[in-house]
């Protein structure tokens, strides 16, 4: 288990919380009906759904709860929560606790960087050599962006099955065969952001949720939060985070301001540009229309001609920013026998189009 004392006192951000106001949608242009009748639709198409919120310009313009949910309800963020590491990531770099993303991995890790080189006479000696010289080229950017290199498909219950299983997840992950060269090519995997969570824990001498409390959990307002760890204590960096939906849009706020809360800057501005712009080249993605470009743990695709930034979870947790417009799409999901699983998240960006096309004007 991690048992990691704070090097230090990171942040001081006594007052300063980010509050959430309305707006009546009338004001910004929106017809008088128009939410009501998108939640209504949304939850005839998507019978899971949990909530929707949308913030426009400066204000909440709709915020609605279903199937018994309330704002109170801690929703399970599943892959939204890879986002949240991504700016833990980010301000660990900015603090200069987080090394150059150009760092190899096992350089953090040395009880892993064991040499399992195997001669010829090892019927398997060729992939042993090969994954043993390719471990070692596994940078911190090759896990942001999802082009780790290994022999991994998420939507496999086997590959999920032996990671969550394993006694140590993150060994279990650094010692994966390679499909391809770190760097090269993109390859959703959950495992590669379940060892960035352990890269950054290494860094800030603290496991994740306990530096995100600090940095940006307390800052934010968000005072509720459910975040699970593996058997050796790492925080899941992939998964397993647990928030109510107006923190959500809190977070994402903190991306559409750039970074800042108030006069404050939690995340910088160029973490937050370059963690958003495209890292690895993505043009399609079965859930997600008009994908361009993925980030550090950010999805880009185009809405109504617009760059959109995305958070996305299975089942339907959604964070969606269109930057140009000011405007923020947040949706949950709930988990249970009426969610048909990824194939929310495709149903959801349908009433997101909707929304931004109203919202254009």
């Amino acid at each position: 288990m991690i048992r990691y004392l704070l090097p230090l006192l990171f942040f001081s951000f006594s007052g300063l919380s980010q509050e959430l106001t309305s707006i009546q949608p009338t004001k910004l242009g929106y017809k008088a009906s128009f939410f009501s009748k998108t939640g209504e639709q949304a939850l005839k198409e998507i019978p899971s759904l949990g909530s929707m919120l949308v913030w426009k310009d400066s204000g909440l313009v709709y915020e609605s709860y279903f199937n018994g949910t309330s704002s109170n309800t801690l929703f399970q963020l599943k892959s939204v929560t890879k986002t949240v590491t991504s700016a833990l990531a980010g301000i660990a770099s900015d603090k200069g606790y987080l090394p150059a993303l150009e760092t190899p991995v096992l350089s953090l890790f040395p009880e892993y960087d064991t040499d399992i080189t195997a001669n010829e006479n090892v019927w398997y000696s060729q992939l042993m050599n090969e994954t043993d010289s390719l471990k070692r080229t596994l940078t911190i950017h090759n896990l942001l962006t999802m082009q780790a290199g290994f022999e991994w498909q998420d939507n496999s219950n086997l590959s999920h099955r032996a990671f969550q299983a394993s006694s140590d997840p993150v060994k279990f992950v650094l010692e994966l065969p390679y499909s391809s060269i770190p760097g090269t090519t993109f390859n959703y995997c959950t495992g590669a952001s379940h060892v960035m969570s352990a890269v950054i824990s290494r860094c800030v001498k603290t496991d994740l949720k306990t530096f995100a409390d600090s940095v940006l959990f307390e800052p934010l307002g968000i005072q509720q939060t459910n975040w699970t760890c593996d058997p050796t204590g790492i925080v899941a960096g992939g998964a397993e985070l647990s928030m109510k939906a107006d923190d959500m849009m809190k977070f994402g706020l903190l991306f559409l301001n750039k970074g800042k809360l108030g006069d404050q800057q939690l995340i910088s501005e160029k973490w937050v540009n370059e963690s958003t712009s495209e890292q690895a080249e993505l043009n399609e993605w079965d859930v997600l229309p008009q994908a361009n470009g993925y980030g550090y743990y950010w999805w880009r695709r185009m809405t109504n001609g617009h760059q959109a930034i995305v958070a996305s979870g299975y089942g339907g947790q959604i964070i969606c920013i269109v930057p140009d417009l000011k405007l923020i799409v947040v949706t949950t999901c709930l988990i249970n026998e009426q969610n048909r699983g990824r194939s929310e998240i495709k149903r959801l960006h349908t009433i997101i189009d909707r929304i931004v096309k109203a919202s254009i004007n």
